[in-house]
């Protein structure tokens, strides 16, 4: 899938900034700057899944909670 590509830079290049939320909802993708988290919006349910997949083989970190951020 030539679209997981065009986000490489979230399990590569990026990896500290963006971070996986995993709590009784789901899986959530957040992106911390500086002081702000924000949550980063894929509305491709699918790709959001590879993206997530990629993510975790990365070693993206991933938190149980938003209080441990």
């Amino acid at each position: 899938m030539d679209a997981i590509n065009e986000y490489s830079y979230i399990w590569d290049t990026e990896k500290e900034k963006y971070v996986l939320l995993d709590d009784n909802v789901g899986k959530s993708i957040l992106v911390i700057d500086g002081e702000e988290i924000m949550f980063f919006l894929i509305e491709d349910d699918a790709l959001a899944d590879l993206i997530i997949g990629k993510m975790l083989n990365a070693g993206n970190k991933v938190y149980k909670s938003i209080e441990e951020l």
